[in-house]
C-alpha cells in the first residue's frame, strides 16, 4: 500500500480527511465488538459450548484485530493499509458468519451476505474506485464459496439478489467517489497554485518587510510613526518643489546675460555697420565666432534646464488645442536644413496630407520634433532624414524621425530617456550633447497625453517614435467651418 507521504500533494488535505474519519469510524466499531464479546462473555462460560456463541467471540476478536491494525497504519501514516486492515477484517467476520455451522441453516447463512453492500459503500467513501472494485470481488467471491464450503456448490435467490445490490453499491460507491476526487482534485489544484503565488509574493516581499520591521523596531506606536513618515514625505515634496523653483530662477536668471552676450558678439560678427563699418581681424573673427557658438549651446542648455525645473515644480504652462501637424512639418524641416549643415544628408518627409488635428501645444510639439532632428542631424554623417507620420487606428497619430546615423546599442535605449543620460556610442564618437533633450521629450509629451520610445540598431541608424492622442472636437469644428465659409464663398461668386 502507498503511504500518504507518496501520494500526490494535491490529494493530502483529502486524505487527510478522510484518515479522521476513518479514526472516528474504527473506534466506534471497535467500541461495537467489545461489547458484543463481553454480551458474549456475560452469559456465561458454559454457554460458549454452543457454536453460535463461540462464533460470535471469534468474529469479535477479529473486528477488534483490525480496528487495532487500523490504528497501527495511521499513526504511521498509511492511510490505504489502515482502511483495508479494517474493511478485510469486517470482510471476514461476515464470511465467518456466512460459514457458521450453528447458524439455523444454509440459507440462513447466505442472507448475511446482505452486509457486504454496506462495507462495499464503507470503502467507497474511504478510498479510490479501484479500491471499491476490489472490495466488490471480495465480497462476491464470500457470498457464493463460503456458504457452499463442506456441500454442493449452489446458488440460491438471496445470493444473486446480494449480489445485484452490491453491484448497485459498487456503482453508487464508484459515482460518489470520483466525483468527490475530482472536485478535491480541482479545490486542491486551484489552492496548490494560489500557495505557490503566495510564495513568490513572498519571497518578493520578503526583504522588504526585513526593512520595515527594522524601521519599525524602536517605534512604540504604529500611529505615531505614519505621522512622522507623512511629514517627512510632504518635507521631500516641499524640498522637491523649493529646488524646482530655484532652478527656475537661477535659468531665468542666466539668460538674461548670455542674451547679451550672444546678441552683441553676434553683432559684432554680422553687423559692422553698427561699428562704423570696421571689419574684425580674422583672429578675432574666430575667437568671437567660438564665443557666440558657446553662448548659443549654453543657452540652449539653461532653457532645457529651465523646462525641466517648470515641469518638476509643476508650473510649465501649456496651452492644449487643436493643433495642425501639417504648417509644423513644414517649418521644421526648413529649419533642419540649417542643423544638417554641409554633411551630405537629405531630409525627406513622409507625412500625408490632410492628417486628423492633434490634441496638445503647437510650441511644445514642435519643440520635440526639433529636439528628435537635432539628434538626428548630429549622429548622423551622411544618408538620409525621414519625418513621417500616419493616423492610427487607437485616436492617436504616430509620429517618427528616422535617421541613418550610428545607432544605439541595446543596453542604452532606456537610459537616453532619462536627464543627462546620452548613449555610450554617441560619447565615443565625440557628439557634444548635455542629455535634456529626449528628458524633455519625454516630459512634453506625457503632459500632452503622449507616449516615445524608440527603434534603432547600431550603426544602422535610429527611429524614434511617439504618439499624440486625435482631437476629439476637431471633426464636428472643421465641419462647422466647411458650412459657415460655403455661403461667404457663394457670395464673393455671386
Amino acid at each position: 500500500m502507498d503511504s500518504v507521504a507518496e501520494r500526490p500533494a494535491g490529494l493530502e488535505i483529502t486524505t487527510q480527511l478522510r484518515a479522521e474519519r476513518l479514526d472516528t469510524l474504527w473506534k466506534f466499531t471497535l467500541i461495537i465488538a467489545v461489547l458484543i464479546v463481553l454480551f458474549a462473555f456475560s452469559l456465561g462460560l458454559s454457554m460458549l459450548r454452543t457454536q453460535a456463541m463461540l462464533q460470535l467471540v471469534v468474529a469479535g476478536v477479529v473486528v477488534m484485530v483490525g480496528c487495532l491494525g487500523a490504528q497501527r497504519f495511521l499513526n504511521r501514516k498509511r492511510y490505504e493499509a489502515a482502511v483495508w486492515s479494517y474493511a478485510l477484517s469486517l470482510l471476514m467476520a461476515i464470511a465467518f458468519f456466512m460459514f457458521s455451522p450453528g447458524a439455523k441453516g444454509p440459507e440462513e447463512g447466505r442472507l448475511l451476505a446482505f452486509a457486504y453492500p454496506v462495507l462495499i459503500l464503507t470503502v467507497g467513501l474511504l478510498l479510490p474506485v479501484q479500491s471499491v472494485i476490489v472490495a466488490l470481488a471480495l465480497s462476491i467471491a464470500a457470498t457464493l464459496i463460503v456458504p457452499s464450503i463442506g456441500m454442493y456448490f449452489t446458488v440460491t435467490v438471496a445470493q444473486v439478489l446480494a449480489i445485484v445490490l452490491m453491484g448497485i453499491a459498487a456503482g453508487i460507491a464508484s459515482q460518489t467517489s470520483g466525483e468527490v476526487y475530482g472536485i478535491a482534485q480541482w479545490a486542491l489544484e486551484s489552492y496548490t497554485k494560489e500557495r505557490a503565488l503566495k510564495d513568490k509574493l513572498f519571497d518578493s516581499q520578503e526583504e522588504l518587510n526585513r526593512s520595515y520591521i527594522r524601521q519599525k523596531v524602536l517605534a512604540d506606536d504604529l500611529q505615531k510613526t505614519n505621522i512622522e513618515l507623512e511629514a517627512a514625505r510632504a518635507a521631500a515634496l516641499e524640498a522637491k518643489n523649493f529646488r524646482g523653483q530655484f532652478l527656475a530662477n537661477m535659468s531665468h536668471e542666466l539668460r538674461t546675460p548670455l542674451n547679451a552676450v550672444i546678441g552683441f558678439s553676434e553683432t559684432m560678427l554680422n553687423f559692422p555697420m553698427m561699428y562704423d563699418g570696421q571689419e574684425l581681424p580674422p583672429a578675432y573673427k574666430t575667437d568671437l565666432t567660438q564665443i557666440y557658438n558657446s553662448g548659443k549651446h549654453l543657452l540652449q542648455l539653461i532653457n532645457d534646464i529651465l523646462d525641466l525645473s517648470k515641469v518638476d515644480a509643476g508650473r510649465l504652462e501649456m496651452e492644449i488645442e487643436a493643433v495642425d501637424l501639417d504648417p509644423i512639418f513644414k517649418g521644421v524641416l526648413s529649419t533642419a536644413i540649417g542643423l544638417v549643415g554641409d554633411k551630405p544628408i537629405k531630409i525627406k518627409r513622409d507625412a500625408p496630407e490632410g492628417l486628423p488635428q492633434v490634441r496638445g501645444d503647437s510650441l511644445r510639439i514642435r519643440q520635440v520634433i526639433l529636439n528628435l532632428l537635432s539628434n538626428a542631424a548630429k549622429f548622423t554623417d551622411k544618408g538620409m532624414i525621414t519625418v513621417g507620420a500616419a493616423a492610427q487606428d487607437d485616436g492617436h497619430v504616430r509620429i517618427w524621425v528616422q535617421d541613418t546615423g550610428i545607432g544605439i546599442p541595446a543596453e542604452d535605449m532606456a537610459s537616453i530617456f532619462e536627464e543627462f543620460r546620452q548613449g555610450a556610442s554617441g560619447r565615443r564618437k565625440g557628439r557634444a550633447g548635455s542629455g535634456l533633450g529626449l528628458a524633455i521629450s519625454r516630459q512634453l509629451l506625457n503632459l500632452m497625453g503622449g507616449q516615445i520610445w524608440v527603434e534603432s540598431r547600431l550603426n544602422a541608424g535610429s527611429t524614434f517614435y511617439f504618439t499624440l492622442p486625435v482631437f476629439a472636437d476637431a471633426a464636428p469644428a472643421q465641419a462647422a467651418q466647411a458650412a459657415q465659409a460655403a455661403p461667404a464663398a457663394q457670395s464673393n461668386q455671386a
